[in-house]
């Protein structure tokens, strides 16, 4: 927008300096315009030149009804040498309306220039009449310059005698004044034929305006350029704000691989297994036998390993093991083994010892045979928990605290048990030690409290919600808040987001 305003700026400027001195200000309607007043002036001058030469004749020749051009052009090829002692120093040149703004000041001008040139002849200021019929033409244009009169006719004196007629014709050139008063013929410059106002106007203005366009050109590509390396600096400076608020990369954690068991300690687990399961089927009721009997296919081993057959069974109803009130230390298969041995007289598995195939068992239908409780115990291969799967099991501890001081639960304020400024329910996660979570307490008690007695900003610090328009009856959390430890407390990380319910 601003090289707008420049650029119209300077073709307006460049347009009043190709307009003429005269044009530039504007004639009132009615009145006449600057070119017909120098006309009238001209006109009386020239008449007042060929009356003063004893040349009235030429009166005739001036055409004072035209236009400025077509006076210049009336009074070019005189004898009296008006144009070029007169008109062409004062009115081709131009110079006397330097400086001048109006056109009264420059009518002004002209005359007093016209008069001062007619005064400077040597020949006029020696003859009193002369001097009179000048005075008689300067108070005429005078009138006509300041209040617009009319310039009349001036009144003809004839010469006193024939001689000085004569010689008054014959030094025409003399009298007219400027040559006497040492000013030089200046050359006639030499204008082409038929020039017309077309090619003078907009000649300068295509000049100027292409001029313009390679000034406003050189200014695009220039605020162009400069754009384009704004615009890339502060691409790159985005880039760089959105990788530093990434978070790493996590470590990739190698995949935990289960250890497989061997053929032989696979063989042993199934041996146990269908021990128990006889051993179930034995409590069973007298009289009631399985919908499905047991059936034990043989799968394919290798020869050199004796292996005992795998049985299958469907029990009727489901088997529910005893509970385990805490974990056993780890049992070896040995003991297991001899755990078994000693319910069921007979048997005395080892793993040193070569395994020999053992028939398939079929529950009897008679009397059940006792076994010990405790042996699906022993025959279930215990779990050993690796160290992070052992910490995960551990049961988070909740503390209560009050209301923050400018999101800060102090370490000395939060308890294990509840107390009446106690608001907030913080769980501690041993796995996470350096973070925690909390939320708004669900006891009567404290709703009662936040809803009746307690400040209205009270959980501004540390909880985001709604601010409820009817009434309410508790506060629900629905988003769990997030904690750091922080020296000498917790900082609320994340607010909890709770909702107002009615």
């Amino acid at each position: 927008m601003k090289h707008f305003f420049l650029s119209a700026l300077l073709l307006g400027s460049s347009l009043t300096l190709l307009l003429p001195p005269e044009a530039a200000a504007q004639t009132p309607l009615g009145q006449p315009t600057f070119d017909e007043q120098k006309v009238q002036v001209w006109c009386a001058t020239a008449k007042f030149v060929y009356e003063d030469n004893g040349r009235p004749n030429l009166k005739n020749t001036l055409r004072c009804g035209g236009s400025l051009k077509e006076f210049e052009n009336g009074i070019r090829a005189d004898s009296q040498r008006v144009y070029s002692a007169l008109y062409q120093p004062l009115e081709g040149r131009g110079a006397i309306y330097k400086g001048l703004g109006s056109n009264p000041s420059r009518l002004q001008k002209l005359k007093t220039e016209i008069v001062s040139r007619l005064k400077s002849s040597p020949a006029r200021r020696a003859s009193p009449a002369r001097m009179q019929r000048l005075a008689t033409l300067e108070t005429a244009l005078t009138n006509y310059v300041q209040n617009g009169t009319p310039i009349g006719d001036q009144p003809g004196e004839a010469p006193e005698t024939p001689d000085e007629t004569s010689e008054t014709d014959e030094a025409a050139p003399v009298d007219a004044g400027p040559e006497e008063a040492g000013i030089t013929r200046p050359a006639e410059p030499v204008r082409p034929v038929g020039e017309s106002l077309m090619n003078k106007f907009f000649a300068p203005l295509s000049l100027i305006m292409a001029l313009l366009s390679l000034v406003l050109y050189g200014l695009m590509r220039r605020n162009l350029a400069v754009f384009q390396q704004e615009l890339a600096t502060r691409i790159m400076q985005r880039q760089d704000e959105i990788m530093a608020t990434r978070s790493p990369p996590a470590a990739s954690t190698p995949p935990v691989t289960v250890p497989e068991l061997s053929p032989e300690l696979r063989r042993e687990v199934e041996r146990l297994i269908v021990l128990r399961l006889d051993a179930e089927l034995a409590r069973r009721p007298p009289g009631t036998a399985p919908s499905t009997e047991v059936t034990a296919p043989e799968p394919a081993v290798p020869a050199s390993v004796a292996v005992a057959p795998r049985i299958t069974a469907t029990p009727v109803a489901a088997v529910t093991p005893a509970p385990v009130a805490a974990l056993t230390p780890p049992r070896t298969i040995d003991s297991e083994a001899a755990e078994t041995a000693g319910g069921a007289p007979g048997t005395s598995p080892s793993l040193n010892a070569p395994l020999a195939p053992v028939p398939p068992v079929v529950p009897p239908a008679g009397s059940p045979v006792p076994a010990p409780p405790d042996d699906f115990n022993g025959m279930v291969p215990p779990v050993l928990l690796s160290e992070p799967m052992a910490a995960s099991a551990a049961e988070s501890v909740m503390r209560y605290g009050p209301a923050p001081a400018a999101g800060l639960f102090a370490a000395d304020d939060l308890t294990a048990e509840h107390q009446p400024d106690s608001i907030y329910e913080i769980y501690l996660d041993p796995q996470w030690p350096e973070l925690a979570s909390f939320q708004v307490s669900g006891e009567p008690t404290v709703q009662a409290y936040l809803l009746e007695t307690a400040p209205p900003d009270l959980l501004a610090d540390s909880c985001e919600y709604e601010q409820p328009t009817g009434p309410v009856a508790r506060i629900v959390t629905e988003e769990e808040g997030i904690l750091r430890r922080v020296a000498g407390g917790w900082h609320v990380e994340q607010k909890a987001v709770v909702r107002f319910e009615g």
